[in-house]
């Protein structure tokens, strides 16, 4: 079983709730005394000691760490559905109550997926419902009203625990995004020697490879002792260097854009007025397409017009497109990519559209979300590099999809006045 959260959220987790539960103890109780409310200290007190076993995680053996993912399911389970469920039902269904019992249910789902969450909250807030019944019950309501100063201090606890997880998980997104960034320059460096060698032997070869195969054609008619290689052998080895140049090429137009996609947005980009047929041609000639993937794509109904943009970063825009469409073409095993440009009053676009496998509904939100990816080929950074882009140009890029159908990409741009 694997723990959810990373180590740092669950030790905030620990951290806030350890503080939380005394916390509001003496602020519900104005005062540290129990005064008869031994249930309510008790559990206090339990939820306190469980989120301290959290924060100390570090400090645990390490045979004793093999059933720390269980120790944070139950902990999560005992402070938060069953604590406020118990709590409430004791209390009555009071207004207070209720909106800690409501703030603890959401905060339960910030932490875990939806699955795990609500698989917690019914064994929590059952186990929290038996415990009530038969040591408190019977339940009446008393909603009854809520003080401003009860109303100020649930909404406070709300708001900074909230705040603290969010501020934890943009936190937890940018260093994947810096471990990323320094991965994939690392491998690029590796990459790049061995290719640059590949690409100067290709040129080598296309320089003298035809000779030579040539000269062996000539001297094997000549001389019967030499070793026979049929032209349907030597042929096709004229192919080769311009093979390894297109098969090189294309795996440094891949690192160059998985190192763009996980740059930092910046906060302006250079734009250049420049022709959208250019750049889509540029794009298609530097993608290094196989014969057979040029014969998917189809560039018509063409209507030119002048764009202001960053064509190099415009480039990685369309490199994005192009990957995923053929991808999920040859995933189908069916469809075609057609590109066309229209003119319009306000905005000019241009359209990308694959008759491939499509994008399934619940994923189509998405998209453009970075770090989200459902595919085994992707990084989830691409389409968001692709909308950071389309933005910062004054365009945008939208996607419409009926899966097992289509995937239609539009970039707008806006229409530059003379």
């Amino acid at each position: 079983m694997k723990v959810e959260p990373s180590q740092g959220s669950i030790k905030l987790f620990g951290t806030v709730m350890a503080t939380n539960y005394p916390l509001y103890w003496i602020i519900w109780n104005k005062g540290i005394a129990i005064d008869g409310n031994y249930t309510d200290f008790i559990l206090r007190f339990c939820a306190t000691l469980l989120c301290l076993g959290l924060v100390c995680e570090d400090l645990w053996r390490l045979k004793y760490k093999r059933i720390f993912t269980l120790y944070w399911y139950f902990t999560v389970t005992f402070c938060l559905p069953f604590f406020f469920t118990f709590m409430t039902l004791k209390y009555h269904a009071s207004v207070v109550w209720l909106m800690n019992f409501m703030s603890s249910f959401f905060f339960l789902f910030l932490l875990l997926n939806l699955l795990t969450a609500l698989t917690i909250f019914i064994i929590g807030a059952s186990i929290g419902y038996i415990a009530f019944y038969f040591y408190l019950a019977p339940f009446y309501l008393e909603v009854g009203s809520i003080s401003l100063y009860e109303f100020i201090f649930t909404i406070f606890g709300a708001i900074i625990i909230g705040g603290l997880f969010s501020y934890d998980k943009e936190h937890i997104q940018k260093e994947k995004q810096q471990s990323l960034r320094m991965q994939a320059a690392a491998i690029a460096h590796e990459m790049r020697t061995p290719l640059a060698a590949v690409a100067n032997m290709a040129t080598g070869l296309k320089k003298y490879l035809p000779t030579l195969i040539e000269t062996q054609q000539i001297m094997q008619e000549k001389e019967e002792s030499l070793p026979y290689v049929s032209d349907k052998i030597l042929e096709p080895l004229k192919l080769v260097p311009t093979e390894l140049e297109r098969v090189s090429r294309g795996a440094f137009t891949v690192i160059d854009t998985l190192l763009l996609n996980l740059q930092d947005a910046p906060s302006k980009i250079v734009l250049e007025r420049c022709k959208i047929l250019d750049c889509v041609e540029t794009a298609l000639k530097a993608y290094s397409l196989t014969d057979a993937e040029e014969e998917l794509i189809s560039f018509e109904s063409v209507e030119n017009f002048e764009i202001e943009t960053n064509t190099h970063l415009l480039k990685h825009v369309f490199f994005n497109l192009l990957k995923n469409s053929l991808h999920y073409v040859k995933a189908a095993g069916k469809g075609k990519i057609c590109i066309w440009s229209e003119k319009g009053e306000e905005f000019n676009t241009l359209h990308f559209k694959d008759t491939g496998k499509g994008i399934s509904p619940d994923i189509l939100p998405h998209i453009f979300d970075q770090f989200y990816s459902h595919t085994d080929h992707g990084t989830g950074v691409g389409l968001a590099f692709c909308k950071m882009v389309m933005q910062k140009s004054g365009g945008d890029i939208t996607c419409d999809s009926v899966e097992g159908e289509f995937t239609h990409f539009t970039l707008s741009f806006p229409v530059v006045k003379e």
